[in-house]
């Protein structure tokens, strides 16, 4: 299953080529104010997500109205029954509803009974849409909780098996229900690989909730996901550590915006928009490729501008920053040298701004 899924991520990244992260006038212009409804419970209430949001968008002058509606304790099920959560929905012709979901049950939806979940986001899609058939609906992919099910009786599966099982089943809902994901748990998941899985470090102690952290990763990717921007170099914090901080909006960026069609997200750039776009950034495909141990990327820059290129492995996890820093405009060389990596389809990022492109790189030995 995991060999099948990864397979999937290597399609995606290949057919839809390069990603171009611009909120489109087509959309929402710039003088727009963009209306957010979340719904959820307690996972959306702690450290205030709602607030998060507006701040990251307040940093980087984009202006927002958003509303968390729900309580601590509350499940999609009750929602989609649920005549104030109805009302609210009605109240506005809104641009986007995110939705919480709960780990256990779309790990484990033939298990956990009691709160089913799929026909909940059936009935809470068809009331967005009589409301409003432009509003985007969204829903959270969920984190397992840190220890997985191992506190279950008989149940050995870790955080890891928990987190594939989720992944699955929201694709699955996905592209049967037909909703746009934001894949939060996917990049908690990114995060606490990288740092091999510190005790309480996006989860609190109870194994379960996010801490600030956690919540702060969440925003930066739900901003990316309804933005289809980069969060990388907004000066908003939301009170943690600025290197940490500075690292999540690296992940979440790159988790959504390197898989817009993997998440089901419908780009918010227009043809036009593309053509404009090819002109002020060039990454050329690597050469040679395959390749083995050295390669070399070409790109052009068309003004003056900050120019980062990353390289992740396949399963997204950045291994190399080949450049960060401001650049004139002009042609440009760059070497990834690959020693001690594994045979894999890499993926190298350019990202200018606004925008990105991304090709892909065959390491063989």
């Amino acid at each position: 299953m995991r060999f099948a899924q990864k397979t999937i991520l290597f399609i995606s990244l290949t057919l839809f080529g390069i990603n171009y992260n611009h909120l489109s006038a087509n959309t929402k212009n710039n003088q727009d104010t963009c209306e957010i409804l979340l719904i959820g419970s307690s996972y959306f209430n702690y450290n205030s997500l709602a607030n998060l949001i507006q701040n990251l968008a307040d940093s980087s002058s984009v202006s927002i109205y958003i509303e968390m509606h729900g309580q601590n304790g509350l499940y999609l099920s009750d929602h989609a029954s649920s005549s104030s959560t109805e009302a609210k929905i009605n109240e506005r012709d809104w641009d986007y509803i995110v939705l919480q979901g709960v780990g256990v049950l779309m790990a484990y939806p033939d298990h956990f009974i009691h709160h089913p979940v799929y026909p909940a986001l059936i009935t809470l899609r068809d009331k967005i849409t009589a409301n409003c058939e432009s509003t985007r609906m969204v829903f959270c992919l969920p984190w397992a909780f840190e220890d997985g099910m191992t506190w279950y009786s008989n149940w050995t599966d870790t955080f890891e098996d928990m987190q594939w099982h989720i992944y699955d089943n929201t694709l699955l809902y996905s592209e049967e229900i037909g909703f746009e994901i934001a894949p939060v748990g996917w990049a908690w998941y990114a995060v606490l690989e990288a740092y091999n899985y510190p005790l309480h470090y996006l989860h609190m102690s109870d194994w379960n909730h996010p801490s600030l952290r956690g919540s702060y990763l969440m925003a930066c990717v739900i901003y990316s996901t309804v933005f289809q921007e980069s969060t990388v170099g907004i000066p908003y914090h939301g009170g943690i550590a600025e290197d940490e901080a500075d690292y999540y909006q690296m992940v979440a960026s790159d988790t959504v915006l390197n898989n817009l069609e993997l998440w089901n997200i419908t780009p918010l750039v227009s043809i036009n928009d593309e053509k404009q776009i090819l002109s002020q950034i060039r990454l050329n495909q690597n050469y040679p490729n395959p390749f083995k141990t050295k390669t070399s990327i070409t790109y052009s820059v068309e003004k003056e501008q900050m120019i980062r290129i990353v390289i992740h492995d396949s399963r997204g996890r950045m291994i190399a920053e080949l450049v960060n820093q401001e650049q004139r405009p002009g042609d440009y060389k760059v070497e990834f040298d690959a020693s001690g990596l594994g045979s894999d389809v890499y993926s190298c990022q350019m990202i200018a701004g606004k925008f990105s492109q991304t090709i892909l790189m065959i390491l063989e030995y």
